[in-house]
């Protein structure tokens, strides 16, 4: 499926700043139309509002034209800097991961992009905690960027289970970014390891063990590379351990500019990988992070 249109959310801080600039090359990169939102949420601290409303003479019609104006201002310097069209600007009502979600829908968006950070601490909450609460919301990808965009993304690693939320992830990376060196990465366990240890094996038995896995692991990711759009294009690699820390180091060696892994709903909770791994990510990888959600599935 080609991604034909691109939301992203801004509360005009520095990171939503390098959200709406990704947004927008890619935007530039694959023709993409753009559209830049804002979510006022007015109640969230009534009595605040209240006594901003009292002292500073705010109304809910000036905050709602302020941030319009603003939305205006930003499209107008996306088309200064990068020279596409100018991007669609709305102003949304309502808790950031609710009408984001809702305006995803609404629009038919293929992908999402927000900021790390937020322009208070509250917000800073925005995108670990909105960017879990909306793949528990939507299955639209959500591309989380930390980084400000000097360049298009060149160098890309896509984490993988072998599930169908993984390879839906690895195809949505082949096709949002068709110039860009791809790497898939799997990182897998011995059943029993710890246990083994504890029963005081050999460690030449537990590493035929690790080597069994490998071989396995070898033998499922050539299978899994088999099913993608293009199989062509994807360097392959395999290690023993904890898939976390694996796959943030692999990152970092690498020199990635784009992590992606597939995550899976399931019960209302959104979970990657081998479990947690999302929630880990969101918090601990550096650089940029596009999870695809979808709904949970049999992997293999």
């Amino acid at each position: 499926m080609k991604v034909e249109r691109i939301l992203t959310a801004t509360d005009f801080s520095r990171s939503a700043e390098a959200a709406v600039r990704r947004a927008a090359l890619l935007a530039q990169a694959t023709g993409a139309a753009l559209e830049i939102v804002h979510a006022v949420h007015l109640n969230a601290f009534s009595g605040v509002w209240r006594k901003l409303a009292a002292d500073e003479g705010l109304t809910e019609a000036r905050v709602l034209g302020d941030a319009a104006r603003r939305l205006d201002d930003l499209a107008a310097d996306v088309v200064e800097r990068t020279g596409a069209a100018r991007p669609a600007t709305r102003v949304l009502h309502g808790r950031p991961p609710l009408a984001l979600a809702e305006q995803a829908r609404e629009s038919a968006a293929d992908l999402v992009v927000v900021g790390a950070h937020g322009e208070h601490l509250l917000y800073d909450l925005f995108v670990g905690a909105t960017a879990l609460k909306l793949l528990r919301l939507t299955t639209v990808p959500l591309l989380m960027v930390k980084q400000m965009p000097p360049f298009e993304y060149e160098r890309v690693l896509v984490a993988t289970d072998f599930s169908i939320a993984a390879r839906a992830a690895a195809d949505l990376a082949a096709r949002l970014l068709p110039a860009a060196e791809l790497h898939l990465f799997h990182a897998y366990e011995v059943p029993f390891e710890r246990e083994m240890y504890y029963a005081g094996a050999e460690d030449e038995a537990v590493d035929h063990y690790r080597r069994l896995g490998e071989a396995e692991a070898q033998h499922e990711m050539a299978a899994f590379v088999a099913t993608l759009e293009t199989p062509g294009r994807w360097v392959r690699r395999v290690r023993h351990g904890y898939a976390p820390a694996l796959i943030n180091r692999q990152a970092a060696e690498l020199g990635a500019d784009l992590l992606v892994i597939g995550a899976h709903r399931q019960s209302g909770i959104a979970a990657a990988l081998l479990g947690s791994v999302a929630a880990h990510l969101v918090i601990e990888s550096r650089g940029d992070l596009l999870m695809a959600p979808t709904v949970a599935d049999q992997s293999g």
